[in-house]
Order: structure tokens, then C-alpha cells, then sequence
């Protein structure tokens, strides 16, 4: 008998191989991101404090383990300066200007990346012996192919932030540079970089990046050949892939050109597997500098790739991950609805017929929804439906009935065909069809997919020709039927405009090459062809509110990096047979949402939000597929973010019973401070001074100075690790005489400003005093690092006195406060209508 082989273990998903998320995950003390993120997902956490600091950070503070439970761990002291610098980074690039506020998910990112970046600038060796420990633990009773190389100190510069389209990643790139900065000023000028490289795409990205860093107040700039060298070092250069090379042209610029040391942003970063020469390109402009990437596609590009170290390359340097499986179960971004026709059926020119008018019809309710509920859809900020149809080929040209056709021409065919007069009568019946809610178009189950999807357009009584018109009126900007005109922009790169005959563009083709497009649709007596006036970019102005584009037409020109939150209905014509993560890329154009007050989420995923059918309609992405092979490819793409299929999603309300009489109540009591009082504006203006009599006892500033590495064992390791007793310091006389007092007192007026301390005094020579005087504070660090044995170590002097201060003011200023309002306290009876209590939990 043959002996039975053993079946070889499933490879580890990629996600479960991020070591570095894993490690910064370890140094807060949690092994896994739910557990981090279980208590941080209300939004009420959202806001700031009266002084100025995150509820996220205090948050986390009362759950973060004590550095006994977890040596080398974020200390509190930590979390507050890690904190203190994203809210200033915040208001740098004047966020909550813009109406928003960071989400749990994007205050994370950038404290990992705060707690990253210090240990990098100021602990190399440390980082790098706690990733390796963690490495090894992490490789432990683990196969082969599921092990993690060492990381070399050169890895240590890259990261890499996995997070879902939609979900911010631009903003968050515009906090990581000020983050860079930030700790390249404190490292000192040895390691300030060059220049500030965004890589991206393609133009259009370019230009739209460029937008954003205005918005934000960060001086940027596109590549322009004629222009080198004129950059300053603050501004960020923005140049598209295409135009990196060996030897720099006209239009390009060499590799060399652009020198080492320089902190490159890569945007879309999973192009970061579309070739080795890129890569390699990559890397060298990156040499001796630092590299940030981002992507919501970082698991479809390993998965794609044949690259054996592209998977162990990003395990080692993702920081964050938040991708679509966290991103969707958050209850962010659109619902969606895919239908794909197959190939068989597409033959079928009737029922192809019919599937494409049903996608044009879903699209006209969704803008029939938009006009008839404006009122209601305002503070929900659903922006106007945008219909997008995007072709695998745009000049490869196949038969069809005869005829020489592209995917994007057999789009524009349709589009023609329907608003033709000559094809007038034909569209109604269709349209009378699909209202029957007989269409005969099933499901695999037998059921009629559009049975009961135009409830709205029904709503209306419209008779088939009133619709028609109407349909002529809202999407094709015409009063009667006629012939499409396609028009070649001059000056929009790539750009053709469509219209019916002298109205206002209702569409617009946005491909590589237009000319060639247009020798092509000159050949089809449906289309009248013409070169347009228009010297601008319609393509850029669809995201305008006085746009009158209602259909976009590309191939796969736009299909990421493309930031708009209008698309609502999207067409997909031989898209996804065979590339990898694309289909991906184009799902995620069109989940994006703003959501209520900007939340992000979709309606019903709001507590105290009543759930609307229009709503609903709105806030879902609908795809219709034709010969596009991506519905095996987007199953499994779900699977592998963990996500189920609808049929697998329950939801469970439970209801908070409050089991507690009104006789109870009274019997409960909180103190709370009187009505109408306010230290701010009644109380004293307290001065940063020495500490009055009583207050050191109780008060007493520690700051721990030693440097902390992260260590973990593997279970045959032997741990030499012993306890020692840490050494106690003071900044002498002699050590405040090498100090920069005026920096401190700017720094500390700041401080006092992020804080919204108003009634605060700081005076200069206060500070001075302060430090000369050591007795408020106990300083733990290696006495060596107090000896005068390098003009270096002042700048960590410096940094210890800030630290100090800082710690000082807010433990006096809060001294001062709660001193003021102890007599001003108050006992007051608990109702049931407290803010504490709430009245149901959904899981």
C-alpha cells in the first residue's frame, strides 16, 4: 500500500505577515488592531479637548500597560509628545479648517508613524534589535516559506501605508512630511534630505496632488525640465514615473540628476511592482533619504506579482494597516452592486441591448434622486451622480456586426444609439420594459434582477415617452433626440467632448491617445466628428458643481489615484479578464463617500440617523459588467480581505435596559463643577513659576530618559537580561549655560497655544529660573549622557528642558485649575437622560 503523502501546510495570508505593524502594535501593548481599535471607534473621540489634546490619546493613555508589563513599550510621556506633535502638524496644514476630523484609523497611522520616526531618528540600533528580535520570534515553529528575513539597517528608511481608497491617504501624506521634517530638524542639518520627491502615475494625479498641497499651505511644484534647479528645499517636486529614466530628454529627467538622500512619497504605490527598472529607479533617488509609499492595493500587487522578495520586502516595511476589509466593516465608504454580463449573452445583441439601457436607466434615478431630495441629501453631502464607463481597449479594433469597433467606441456606439432619433421608438419599448418589472434579465436563481430596482422613476407615473425625454434632458443636456457629436479638445490632453448637436458637453472621453480615437469614430456614420474650441481641460473640472458632465468614458486612464466622490454607476467592458489588482482600483474610484458632517460612512451605519430607501440608492456603487472576467477575481478579492458576501452579514441590535428606578437615581450623585463657570475667563491668570509651598510632594515631575529596545525571545533563548537600578540626573548651571532660553520660550508659547491655555503667563526669565532650579523634577538617565564630552549631546539637553517645561506646565496650569474650581463644586443627581448612558449596542 502506498504511504499516504502529507499535505503541505496553506501558505500564511499576507496580512498576517506585516512584522512591522505587528511590532508597533506590540509597543502599545496589543498583539492584534482589534484590539487596539475597540474603544476607539466612537466618534465623540473625534474631538479635541478644551486643552487642545486628543481624546484618541487619552484614550489609548488609560489603556496603555505600564513598563513593567511591557518593557520597551510607548510610555505615557511618549504618547503625550507624539500626540502634542500631530495636533500641531494638524492645524499646519489647517485640517479642521476644512470642516474635518481625523478618524481613529488616521490618528493611528500617524502615531505610528510618530513612534517610528523617533525611534529611527533617535535609536537606530535599538529599532533595529527590537525588529530583528521580533523577527525571530515571529519565524519561530514557522515553515520556510512563511519565515521573514533580518532586516538590514537600510530597510529601516522605507515605509509604507495600506490603507483604502477613500480613506485619506493624501492627507495623511501631507502630516508624514511635516512628521519627517520635524525629526530631520531635531536630528540636525547632517540629515536634512535634498529634496522632497512625490512620485505618481500619471499627470492628472500630478496636477490634482498639487491642489491639495496648496490647500494644505505645503509649497510644491510639478517637474518641469526647463525648470531644474529652481526647487527650494521646502518644496515638495511632483513628477510622474514615465518621466524617470537613465538618461534625461526633453520631457524627462535622469536618475542622477536627481541626486541620493532625498524623501521620496510614492503615490498608488503598488506601480512599485510593475518593473525592476522602476524599482531600481526608485531606489537610488531614495538612497541615504527615506521613502514613504502608499496604495489600498498593497495585498493585490504581492498577490500578482511573481517576485519571490516583493512579498517579504513590504511584510518588512508596512507601518499601517487599514485596508478595504477594515475600511467596509467600519461601516465607510458605499455599498455596492455588481452584475456582469457574460460573454454568451453579450452576443446576444438584444439582451445586450436591453442590460446597457438598464445601467443607463439605474444611473438616471440615481440623478432623479439627486434633483427630487436635495433638500434632505445636504447634510449628508452625496455630490451628483457621475456615470463612468471604462473600456479595456480604446484603439484595438475587433468586428462587430461589420464594423471596426474599440471597447470605448462600442460605448460610444450605444450612447448614439439610443438618443438617435432613428432609434427613438426602440429605446422606449426598451425603457417600458425594464418599468414592466418583467425584463426577463435573471439572476442564477431564476429572478428578475431589475424586478423592483426603479422604485423612484415609478414614483413619477412618467408615460415611456415623458421618460425618454427626461432622460434625454438630465443625462444627454438635450431637449430632443439627435445625433452625437464627439469633438477633439485642443489643450485637454487626451480629451474628447460629446455632446448632441449645439448643447452644453454631457460627456467626456478622457484616453491616452485622442487623435487616434478620433480617426476611428470618423469612420461611423452614427457620430459626427468635429475639432472642438475648447481650450481648457474638461476633464479637470468634473468635479466642479457647475459641470455639465454626466458620463465619463476612459479606459484605464483614470483608474486610480482619480479622486472624486460624484461616480455612483459604472460600466466595466472587458475589464479584469486578466489583470490583476485593476478591477480593484476601479471599485475603489467609486466607493468613496463624505458622508454625514464628513463622517465617511454610509447612513445606515449611523447611530440616531433614520434609514432612507433614496438614501440607500445613493450611497451605493452600482457596476455593471459586460464580458469582464472580474466577478471570480472580486469574490476572491473579498475573501481575502475577510469580508463575507451579503448573504453572510447579520446585524444585532441589543437594547441598553436601565434596570434602576427614579429612586435609584436620586441615590446617585456626581460632582460637577457649577453652571456658567469657567477658569479660562472667571479664574486667576496663573504664571509659569517656581512651584509654591505643598506642591512638589504631591507633584513631583519624572521624566525617563534611558533609551528603551524592545526585546522578545524565542522559546530556546536564554533571557540575560537582568534589572538594574536606573541613574538620577540634573541639568546643572553649567548645562543650562549651553541652552537656547529664547527656543524654549517659543517652544513652551506654542505649547501654550496647542493647549488653548489663553490665561496662562509665561515669562522668559521664569524659565531660566525654573531650570536652575532642579528641585520640581527627577531626571532617570545615564550620567554619561550628562558629561561635556560633546557638542552634540547639547541638542539632547535641549530636548530634555522642553520635555521638562512641558510636563511642568501642564501639571501646574492643571494644579491651578482644579484649585480654583474645588469650591466651585457641586453634587448634582444622575437622570436617565445622562450623556453616560446609551440606549443600545450594535454588533
Amino acid at each position: 500500500m502506498a504511504r499516504a503523502r502529507r499535505q503541505a501546510a496553506p501558505p500564511l495570508p499576507f496580512p498576517d505577515k506585516l512584522v512591522l505593524n505587528q511590532y508597533l502594535l506590540g509597543l502599545l501593548g496589543v498583539e492584534d488592531f482589534g484590539t487596539l481599535t475597540e474603544r476607539l471607534r466612537d466618534p465623540d473621540l473625534e474631538e479635541l479637548t478644551a486643552d487642545n489634546r486628543s481624546r484618541f490619546a487619552q484614550e489609548l493613555e488609560a489603556h496603555l500597560p505600564s513598563p513593567a508589563n511591557n518593557p520597551g513599550g510607548l510610555t505615557v510621556d511618549q504618547l503625550h509628545t507624539f500626540d502634542e506633535n500631530i495636533i500641531r502638524h494638524s492645524q499646519a496644514i489647517r485640517f479642521r479648517e476644512r470642516g474635518h476630523r481625523w478618524k481613529y484609523f488616521q490618528y493611528l497611522a500617524l502615531l505610528f508613524t510618530e513612534i517610528y520616526l523617533d525611534r529611527y531618528f533617535n535609536d537606530p540600533e535599538g529599532l533595529l534589535l527590537g525588529l530583528n528580535a521580533h523577527v525571530e520570534a515571529f519565524n519561530n515553529g514557522k515553515p520556510v516559506q512563511d519565515q521573514i528575513t533580518p532586516y538590514k539597517g537600510k530597510e529601516l528608511s522605507k515605509l509604507a501605508i495600506w490603507s483604502a481608497t477613500g480613506s485619506g491617504k493624501t492627507l495623511l501624506m501631507h502630516v508624514n512630511i511635516l512628521q519627517y521634517r520635524h525629526y530631520v530638524e531635531k536630528a540636525g542639518r547632517s540629515r536634512k534630505p535634498n529634496k522632497t520627491i512625490l512620485v505618481t502615475p500619471r499627470p492628472g494625479l500630478s496636477q490634482q496632488h498639487l491642489e491639495e498641497f496648496g490647500i494644505s499651505g505645503i509649497e510644491a511644484e510639478i517637474f518641469s525640465s526647463e525648470g531644474m534647479g529652481l526647487f527650494s528645499g521646502q518644496s515638495v517636486e511632483i513628477i510622474e514615473i514615465t518621466k524617470l529614466r537613465e538618461e534625461g530628454k526633453e520631457k524627462t529627467i535622469s536618475v542622477d540628476a536627481l541626486m541620493s538622500n532625498n524623501l521620496v512619497l510614492i503615490d498608488e504605490g503598488h506601480r512599485g511592482a510593475s518593473g525592476e527598472e522602476w524599482r531600481k529607479m526608485r531606489e537610488r533617488i531614495a538612497e541615504e533619504g527615506f521613502t514613504f509609499e502608499y496604495s489600498a492595493t498593497f495585498g493585490q500587487a504581492v498577490k500578482a506579482t511573481t517576485w519571490k522578495d516583493l512579498e517579504t520586502d513590504y511584510a518588512k516595511c508596512i507601518l499601517f494597516d487599514y485596508s478595504y476589509k477594515y475600511f467596509y466593516g467600519d461601516g465607510y465608504g458605499k455599498d455596492y452592486k455588481i452584475l456582469n454580463l457574460s460573454e454568451d449573452d453579450d452576443n446576444d445583441e438584444d439582451k445586450r441591448r436591453l442590460y446597457l439601457t438598464a445601467c443607463l436607466l439605474t444611473f438616471y434615478q440615481q440623478l432623479l434622486l439627486f434633483n427630487d431630495k436635495k433638500i434632505e441629501l445636504q447634510p449628508f453631502l452625496i455630490e451628483k451622480p457621475l456615470w463612468i464607463f471604462v473600456g479595456g481597449t480604446v484603439n484595438v479594433v475587433r468586428k462587430k456586426a461589420g464594423k471596426d469597433v474599440s471597447d470605448v467606441l462600442d460605448i460610444l456606439l450605444f450612447l448614439a444609439e439610443f438618443a438617435s432619433p432613428h432609434h427613438r421608438n426602440q429605446s422606449i419599448r426598451l425603457l417600458e420594459r425594464l418599468m414592466s418589472g418583467s425584463t426577463g434579465l435573471h439572476n442564477t436563481q431564476g429572478q428578475d434582477i431589475f424586478a423592483n430596482t426603479f422604485w423612484h422613476v415609478l414614483e413619477h407615473l412618467f408615460q415611456p415617452e415623458v421618460l425618454y425625454q427626461d432622460i434625454l434632458t438630465r443625462i444627454f443636456n438635450a431637449s430632443t433626440a439627435g445625433q452625437l457629436h464627439v469633438e477633439l479638445l485642443k489643450g485637454g490632453e487626451g480629451e474628447l467632448a460629446l455632446r448632441m448637436g449645439k448643447n452644453e458637453p454631457f460627456g467626456l472621453i478622457n484616453v491616452g491617445d485622442a487623435p487616434k480615437l478620433k480617426v476611428l469614430c470618423e469612420k461611423q456614420p452614427e457620430l459626427v466628428v468635429t475639432d472642438g474650441e475648447f481650450s481648457g481641460s474638461l476633464f479637470q473640472e468634473v468635479n466642479d458643481k457647475e459641470s455639465t458632465i454626466n458620463v465619463l468614458i476612459g479606459a484605464k486612464k483614470f483608474s486610480e489615484g482619480w479622486n472624486s466622490y460624484r461616480v455612483s454607476t459604472m460600466g466595466l467592458m472587458n475589464i479584469g479578464r486578466t489583470e490583476g489588482s485593476e478591477i480593484i482600483q476601479l471599485f475603489g474610484r467609486g466607493v468613496r463617500l463624505k458622508g454625514y458632517d464628513h463622517c465617511l460612512k454610509r447612513h445606515t451605519e449611523i447611530m440616531g440617523i433614520e434609514k432612507h430607501e433614496f438614501l440607500r440608492s445613493l450611497e451605493t456603487l452600482n457596476i455593471f459588467g459586460i464580458r469582464a472576467d472580474y466577478m471570480r477575481q472580486f469574490q476572491e478579492y473579498l475573501a481575502d480581505e475577510g469580508l463575507p458576501g451579503e448573504e453572510g452579514r447579520e446585524e444585532i441590535v441589543l437594547p441598553v435596559v436601565r434596570t434602576f428606578d427614579d429612586n435609584g437615581l436620586k441615590k446617585l450623585k456626581v460632582p460637577r463643577l457649577k453652571e456658567g463657570l469657567d477658569f479660562k475667563r472667571q479664574g486667576p491668570k496663573p504664571s509659569l513659576e517656581q512651584p509654591e509651598e505643598g506642591f512638589l510632594p504631591r507633584h513631583q515631575i519624572v521624566l525617563d530618559w534611558y533609551p528603551r529596545i524592545q526585546m522578545e525571545l524565542s522559546k530556546g533563548a536564554a533571557d540575560d537580561a537582568v534589572e538594574v537600578q536606573k541613574q538620577d540626573g540634573k541639568l546643572t548651571a553649567k548645562h543650562v549655560a549651553f541652552l537656547d532660553l529664547d527656543a524654549l520660550f517659543f517652544e513652551m508659547e506654542d505649547f501654550k497655544n496647542e493647549r488653548a491655555w489663553f490665561n496662562l503667563n509665561i515669562d522668559r526669565q521664569e524659565i531660566k529660573a525654573l531650570l536652575a532650579n532642579p528641585d520640581w523634577y527627577t531626571l532617570y538617565i545615564p550620567l554619561a549622557e550628562l558629561e561635556f564630552s560633546s557638542f552634540t549631546r547639547i541638542r539632547r539637553w535641549q530636548d530634555i528642558a522642553s520635555s521638562l517645561l512641558k510636563k511642568y506646565c501642564e501639571r501646574y496650569y492643571t494644579y491651578q485649575k482644579a484649585k480654583w474650581e474645588a469650591p466651585h463644586l457641586e453634587y448634582r443627581q444622575v437622570d436617565p437622560e445622562d450623556g453616560n448612558f446609551i440606549d443600545s449596542y450594535r454588533f
